[in-house]
């Protein structure tokens, strides 16, 4: 009897610490969890898209102000006092048209001058002309050639003088008054009477070079257009209408433009530790107009549109990130563990074939059912766990 109460006793105390360590694991297995899932809470949330095909139409829309195709600052070249002005702003001019008359009296008087001193260089010449005659009638050859080279020297002393006047005359007229060098409109008057000329005394545009404007165009819409190709223009206003331009010059671009842009130009946050928003680089696009109706000042509006390529995979461009090594895409990958599937984010370099504000196309050997990361709570790195 006694071992059997033993037995009982030894029994009952296997069962107790059994109940105790089942209890024991499972506050370690629900502990685990609850650590888990606050580790899980401190993740970053992302959310993520899948890409698919089809083709991508890039838009652009932009305006711009008319300015003159050509305009020339006009201005005294010796700087003489202004005598009176003879255009004002806004009037159309003809190609020689005085502009402005200058106080050119100094000129002049140098004028005057000269002259009096070619009256007694030709004076001098009737007098060497007298002893040339006389000494011509002996038989002396040296005192002949003497006076002969004493005639000539008054004859070349002469030619000299007349020449030094006309410049003379020629600088007075080119200084005195300011000419239209061609066809325009005056577009500023800074000449005042009674002051000395300045910089630019008349501001002068060029009419048959019409009208001008440049606009910042992304360089994927900017490759099919090349120099000299017309270009549909929308002329803003009450009036609006479509007006042929023409493309004069594509350059480089110093405006790029630039995704996640705040509505007052400034950045926002980046997404990732070193990362910058996706870039789109522009051209600078030169257009002049030629239309009589169009006017200085005017608004004007472009718009472009481009299908890109084939068939190709599209994504949002918020997932495309950039940085200096190019373009870049977050893609969210898998592992399964004890407690379940472990998510994390996984930096993949994607090509960039096109874009728009909303959309871009993209190539790569991964992308095939792959998720791609869209929005993240917080900036994300390569590698780092991820809530999904």
């Amino acid at each position: 009897m006694e071992a059997l109460a033993k037995n009982e006793k030894r029994e009952k105390r296997k069962r107790n610490i059994a109940v105790i360590a089942g209890l024991f694991f499972a506050f370690l297995i629900a502990m685990t969890l609850f650590g888990n899932t606050l580790v899980a809470l401190t993740l970053p949330k992302v959310i993520t898209e899948q890409p698919v095909s089809g083709t991508l139409d890039l838009t652009f829309q932009g305006t711009a102000t008319l300015r003159s195709a050509i305009e020339v600052d006009l201005s005294n070249p010796g700087g003489l006092t202004t005598m009176k002005v003879l255009v004002k702003e806004g009037d159309t001019v003809r190609k020689g048209q005085i502009l402005v008359q200058y106080d050119n009296s100094e000129a002049e008087q140098q004028i005057d001058a000269e002259q009096d001193v070619l009256k007694k260089t030709k004076l001098d010449l009737n007098r060497r002309f007298d002893e040339y005659k006389q000494v011509a009638r002996g038989e002396d050859p040296a005192a002949i050639a003497a006076a002969q080279n004493a005639l000539e020297n008054v004859k070349l002393d002469i030619a000299a003088q007349e020449k030094r006047i006309r410049m003379l005359q020629t600088q007075k007229l080119v200084k005195g008054e300011l000419l239209a060098p061609f066809d325009g409109i005056v577009t500023a008057v800074n000449a005042i009477e009674g002051l000395p000329s300045t910089a630019s005394d008349i501001r002068l545009f060029y009419t048959d070079k019409g009208l001008r404007f440049d606009i910042q165009v992304p360089v994927d819409l900017a490759a099919s257009l090349a120099k000299g190709d017309p270009l549909k223009v929308r002329v803003l206003g009450k009036n609006s209408r479509i007006v042929q331009g023409q493309i004069m010059i594509i350059e480089a671009g110093n405006a790029p433009n630039i995704h996640d842009m705040s509505t007052d130009g400034s950045q926002t946050s980046s997404t990732s530790s070193g990362e910058s928003p996706t870039v789109r680089e522009t051209n600078r696009l030169l257009v002049s107009l030629h239309d009589e109706s169009l006017h200085k000042g005017d608004r004007v509006q472009v718009e472009l549109t481009k299908t890109v390529g084939d068939e190709t995979l599209i994504i949002s461009s918020k997932a495309v990130r950039q940085d200096r090594n190019g373009a870049y895409v977050f893609t969210l990958e898998s592992t399964f563990g004890p407690l379940g599937n472990v998510y994390y984010a996984s930096k993949r370099p994607v090509t960039v074939s096109g874009a728009n504000e909303q959309q871009t196309a993209i190539s790569g050997d991964f992308l095939d059912k792959v998720n791609i990361i869209l929005e993240s709570s917080e900036p994300l790195e390569d590698g780092q766990r991820v809530r999904y």
